[in-house]
């Protein structure tokens, strides 16, 4: 992990920018090295800073939820079952994130759950790959294998039809 591969990824998306770690693009290997460290990577690749100091506990329980779930994200190794897995596990733990903890933060809960509900519904269909937004997982969404499938056709086609007219 270093400046240039950081300045690379996207942005940190998170819930609100109070959060360290609800969102997509949590920098989660670099919140786990420290607040320094984090803030030092950040600022040598040119990047907001986002969430609340220290950067690398949860602020509250949706986004313990989220450090959970985010440590299987940061895994590239992960299967696309394990993040599936992960990704059902975060909603179970937002699920139990009431009004009395907050009102903000009950209704943000409930709309990351539906969010991720939208994700694995994607995934189930093959419009996303399975895992997506994750380091691991699978490499093509299932519409993403037909289509590589038939552009290889295409190839194929194209390859007999210049033979055919050289012939």
């Amino acid at each position: 992990m270093d400046a240039d591969s950081a300045r690379k990824r996207g942005p940190e998306r998170h819930l609100t920018n109070k959060y360290n770690f609800a969102g997509p693009g949590t920098e989660y290997a670099a919140r786990m090295k420290g607040s320094d460290f984090y803030e030092n990577l950040m600022k040598e690749a040119g990047r907001k800073l986002v969430g609340t100091k220290p950067y690398d506990k949860p602020i509250n329980k949706v986004d313990a939820c989220a450090k959970i779930h985010d440590k299987v994200y940061n895994n590239p190794n992960a299967s696309a079952e394990q993040v599936k897995q992960a990704d059902r596990v975060f909603q179970d733990c937002v699920s139990k994130v009431t009004v009395s903890d907050g009102i903000e933060q009950s209704l943000l809960a409930k709309a990351a759950k539906v969010g991720f509900d939208a994700k694995i519904i994607a995934e189930s269909a093959g419009i996303m790959r399975k895992g997506s937004f994750a380091s691991g997982g699978a490499k093509h969404s299932v519409l993403g294998q037909k289509i590589k499938a038939v552009g290889g056709l295409g190839k194929k086609a194209g390859k007999v039809v210049k033979r055919g007219l050289k012939l």
